[in-house]
């Protein structure tokens, strides 16, 4: 699995890789991209953060709260790729079924 997250406002984000170690998306009623949320999202630049880690985001460590979305499996992302946006942080590879 990849993850490219373009939300280079985000603590996490560095050159749109995800150093959070476990991100959560949200979305429990959702019925498009735009009911989602990377809840891990964080635009505060001034926190003090380790973004050269060795915690990269994996496939096990996309939690996924969009009960609606294909990618779904109890509660975990099965995407191969997962993309996150620039403007407001959404999960632009939710499909609804």
């Amino acid at each position: 699995m990849t993850l490219n997250c373009s939300a280079d406002n985000c603590i996490y984000n560095n050159s749109g890789i995800c150093y959070a170690g476990n991100i959560q998306i949200q979305g429990d009623t959702a019925s498009t991209t735009t009911g989602t949320t990377c809840a891990t999202f964080n635009s505060n630049k001034n926190d003090l953060m380790n973004c050269t880690s060795n915690s990269f985001t994996t496939s096990t460590d996309i939690d996924c709260m969009a009960k609606k979305c294909k990618y779904n499996s109890a509660g975990t992302c099965t995407a191969s790729s997962v993309q996150i946006n620039y403007s407001n942080a959404n999960c632009d590879t939710f499909i609804s079924y």
